[in-house]
């Protein structure tokens, strides 16, 4: 006689289980599907572009350019919103806590990502896992620039100047972590000098202030500085990268007097951390193109900036090795938040 196998009956936990199990499957297979949908319909509204500094400075004409040239590769508007404070910091912050779905981005630069970390101590992001970097876009030189009251008409005659008197010269930027600021820092280190850092909420007011000699210089981007040395209102004494600026050939880099100094912003284009891929892809297609453009990429030049595209990874990569190379440079400086 054929004895049947007795089959036990589920328990209520492997019930619970397998119906933990499945739930977890459909909540998985929605999630997909939807990312899917989102990819699909990609962009159907408009995008904000967060920018970290007020209208009129370098970032704010480059960023605002880029998103009328973003929004028409897209199909869509992209809308630039000057989010202005704390060096920045702000701007990133709002990007961060932002919903993932590519609606809000933001010009992700070496200050937020980079410097303001370590100079501030203790940011509302984490420069890393908070955002989806997607690609940089452009760097750009700044030019060592003094009034011309200051008895200076070189690198070695003003690091002569200013070791002769400690504390009396004064450099100006649009806010602690900016690269004006950090350039002052690293001046400070590598020269051996005592120089005291200004910051300047709006620029432009810190600009009448350098002409009128009340403060003593700054380091800025070079299309906006170069017009002011042609004027005589400021004397160029060199420019932060080791190679002369085709804007300004006749001014050396400060590296011919100071071996090794080496400073260059960039912008770049970030989302808040779990930008589905397939976003992330559009973005940095027609990121791609903008700058591919030959018009959009000679306007780029006209503003002293250079075209610097990377990939997804290589510019995560990258964001990766500056916030290390500057908390070495804020920490060897001692550099802080005025």
């Amino acid at each position: 006689m054929t004895r049947c196998r007795k089959i036990d009956s589920p328990t209520p936990q492997t019930i619970a289980g397998r119906r933990t199990w499945f739930t977890r499957a459909l909540l998985a297979l929605a999630v997909l599907n939807s990312g899917l949908a989102l990819a699909q319909t990609y962009p159907n509204k408009p995008i904000r572009l967060l920018i970290p500094y007020s209208t009129g400075t370098t970032t704010d004409v480059f960023a605002r350019l880029y998103a009328q040239k973003l929004g028409e590769q897209l199909g869509q508007n992209v809308i630039p919103d000057n989010r202005v404070g704390a060096g920045g910091n702000i701007a990133a912050e709002a990007t961060a806590r932002a919903a993932p779905d590519g609606y809000t981005l933001t010009l992700s630069t070496s200050a937020t990502h980079a410097t303001n970390p370590a100079l501030y101590g203790k940011v509302p992001f984490e420069p890393i896992k908070d955002f989806t970097h997607i690609t940089s876009l452009v760097s750009a030189p700044n030019m060592l620039v003094i009034n011309p009251k200051i008895p200076a008409n070189n690198m070695s005659e003003l690091i002569a100047y200013a070791r002769a008197n400690p504390g009396k010269l004064t450099y100006i930027s649009a806010g602690s972590g900016t690269s004006p600021h950090m350039a002052g820092e690293l001046l400070k280190t590598m020269a051996g000098i005592d120089i005291r850092h200004v910051p300047y909420k709006n620029i432009t007011q810190g600009f009448t202030d350098l002409f009128s000699g009340e403060v003593s210089m700054t380091f800025y981007h070079v299309p906006v500085i170069v017009p002011h040395v042609k004027a005589g209102k400021l004397r160029a004494l060199g420019v932060a990268t080791r190679e002369r600026s085709s804007i300004a050939p006749e001014v050396p880099p400060i590296a011919d007097t100071v071996p090794g100094f080496d400073l260059k912003p960039w912008w770049g284009v970030s989302g808040p951390a779990g930008l589905p891929k397939e976003v992330v892809d559009k973005i940095y297609q027609a990121s791609t193109a903008v700058l591919s453009d030959p018009d959009t990429r000679q306007k780029f030049v006209t503003m002293g900036l250079e075209v610097l595209p990377m990939p997804v990874k290589e510019f995560n990569d990258f964001t990766v090795s500056e916030v290390v190379k500057w908390s070495k440079i804020v920490k060897d400086s001692g550099a802080r938040v005025d």
